[in-house]
């Protein structure tokens, strides 16, 4: 029973009837002294359980009367709690967006004391991975009205991740190192060799890719770095690819190949950066 319903309930008007014949015995007996006759022994003798009826029932008005507060207490704390609970929340969402945006920039900022000469977009974010592809693919969050070109290369500091294959108003699809459909000029830094990466889903299942076209008696080895020629004019020179984890002999025996690891964990992105302009862009090279 509820204190709305008590206060309603007969047994509250008893309780108030017999409080008021409580409250004027005590009165009268203040008037008359504080002698006890037979006739006060007698009186007290006979209410003595109406008495105790009333202490029962106000002992339960008092336990109800707490619980109420307590409860009203405890609603009011955990109303407060949840206030300040959701007011960290914000500030640690914000505190989060700070740091994202102090590492893309601390990131363009090493690309930069590498590369002077480079022309940086906006750190981009990379939102959404295309489902079900092996190769990485993925958008960023700025398109064609942001300034990004189509065929752009998207890098980091830590190197080459791939082109910008396809644009929409605010959105690009980034194809990356490890796809079959990309294919990037390539040159293996110790052994002096040049080649071409164009990956295979059977490497991109393992997170790598491949580079072809290498000498039949290639000094190529693992742990080589592999960076981008400038034979195109579509990528700049020197930008890691990553290393080379094997050498073989193609199937038809008249060159080898080589399976390379990125030098970019491609499955870690947050903000990535595409690469506007750079020094050279443009002009092609005959390497042979």
């Amino acid at each position: 029973m509820n204190l709305n319903q008590f206060f309603r309930s007969a047994k509250f008007r008893v309780l108030l009837c017999v409080l008021a014949l409580l409250t004027g015995i005590l009165l009268y007996s203040l008037k008359q002294g504080v002698r006890t006759d037979l006739f006060t022994r007698g009186f007290q003798a006979a209410v003595r359980p109406v008495r105790q009826f009333s202490a029962a029932i106000s002992g339960k008005v008092s336990d109800k009367l707490d619980t109420y507060f307590e409860a009203k207490a405890y609603k009011e704390d955990n109303a407060r709690l949840r206030a300040q609970l959701a007011d960290m929340n914000e500030k640690l969402i914000g505190y989060d967006d700070a740091v994202a945006e102090r590492d893309a920039l601390r990131d363009q900022l090493g690309i930069k004391e590498k590369h002077s000469d480079y022309v940086l977009s906006e750190p981009c974010k990379a939102i959404l991975p295309v489902t079900n592809d092996l190769t990485g693919t993925f958008l960023i969050d700025q398109g064609e009205e942001d300034g990004i070109p189509l065929n752009a290369p998207v890098i980091c500091s830590q190197g080459m991740i791939g082109v910008v294959t396809e644009l929409s108003g605010h959105y690009a699809t980034v194809t990356t190192i490890l796809s079959p459909e990309l294919s990037v000029g390539a040159q293996v830094l110790e052994a002096g060799e040049s080649g071409i990466i164009e990956g295979t889903l059977r490497y991109a299942a393992e997170d790598k890719t491949k580079m072809i076209y290498l000498a039949e008696d290639t000094k190529v080895k693992e742990h080589d770095l592999v960076v981008t020629a400038s034979t195109t004019g579509l990528l700049p020179y020197g930008l890691p690819i990553g290393y080379v984890t094997e050498v073989g002999i193609e199937e038809n025996g008249l060159a080898s190949y080589a399976a390379v690891a990125p030098a970019v964990d491609l499955h870690a992105l947050e903000t990535v950066t595409v690469l506007l302009d750079f020094g050279g862009k443009g002009e092609t090279t005959d390497e042979t």
